[in-house]
C-alpha cells in the first residue's frame, strides 16, 4: 500500500478528504512542472493538472496500485497534455526572454544566461513532444531509465533510443559555442580523425 505523508491508498479509495487533500500535496507540484514542460503556459498547466485530478479522484476506487500513484496520475495527466496540443496543432510562442535569478553574477553573466535559456527552450520547444519528454523525465525528474520505462508503459530500449535521438537532436542544433571542447583544436582534430 503507498503511504506518501498523511495519506494511504485505503483512505483515497474511501475518498478520505484528508487524503485527498494531501495527495493533491504531495504530487500537485510535480505534475504541473510536468503538464507546463509539455505545454508551455502557465494557466493551461494548472488548468490539465486540475482536470487530471477532476478525473483521478471519482476513479481511485478503480486504482488497483499495480504502480505507484503517482505513475498513475502522471499517465492521465500525459493523455491530457497530448489531447491538448493536438487541438492546437500550433506550438504556444515563449515569451521574448525567460527570467533567470542570477543578480548576484554580474549583469554580463545574466544576459548571456537568459539568452542561453531561451535559445535551449526554443531548441526544447521545436523537438517532437515523445522526445521533450523523455528529455523531462531523466533531466528535469531525475529518474532512472528503468523508472521512465514503467512510468510511459514502453521498453527500457524504447527509452534509450527516445533519449539518445533527442540528445543527438539538440548536439546537432546547439550553436558551436556552447561545445565545451569550443576553441580547443586538439578535441575538434581528434573528434575528426575518429
Amino acid at each position: 500500500m503507498e503511504q506518501a505523508g498523511t495519506f494511504s491508498l485505503s483512505l483515497l479509495q474511501q475518498g478520505d478528504p484528508g487524503a485527498v487533500a494531501a495527495m493533491l500535496d504531495a504530487h500537485g507540484d510535480r505534475l504541473l512542472r510536468a503538464a507546463y514542460f509539455f505545454c508551455r503556459d502557465r494557466s493551461d498547466s494548472q488548468d490539465l493538472v486540475q482536470e487530471t485530478f477532476c478525473r483521478a479522484i471519482p476513479a481511485l476506487a478503480e486504482f488497483r496500485g499495480d504502480c505507484l500513484l503517482y505513475t498513475w496520475l502522471y499517465g492521465i495527466l500525459r493523455n491530457l497534455c497530448f489531447s491538448h496540443l493536438r487541438r492546437q496543432r500550433h506550438h504556444v510562442a515563449l515569451p521574448d526572454r525567460l527570467h533567470v535569478e542570477s543578480d548576484d553574477l554580474g549583469p554580463e553573466w545574466s544576459a548571456e544566461a537568459e539568452e542561453r535559456s531561451f535559445r535551449l527552450a526554443a531548441l526544447l520547444d521545436g523537438m517532437p513532444a515523445k522526445q521533450r519528454e523523455i528529455l523531462m523525465l531523466r533531466f528535469g525528474e531525475e529518474m532512472k531509465l528503468g523508472e521512465i520505462a514503467e512510468l510511459l508503459g514502453i521498453s527500457s530500449g524504447t527509452v534509450k533510443s527516445r533519449l539518445h535521438e533527442a540528445l543527438k537532436r539538440l548536439r546537432d542544433k546547439l550553436p558551436r559555442e556552447w561545445d565545451p571542447a569550443h576553441g580547443r583544436e586538439d578535441i575538434h582534430e581528434m573528434q575528426t580523425v575518429s
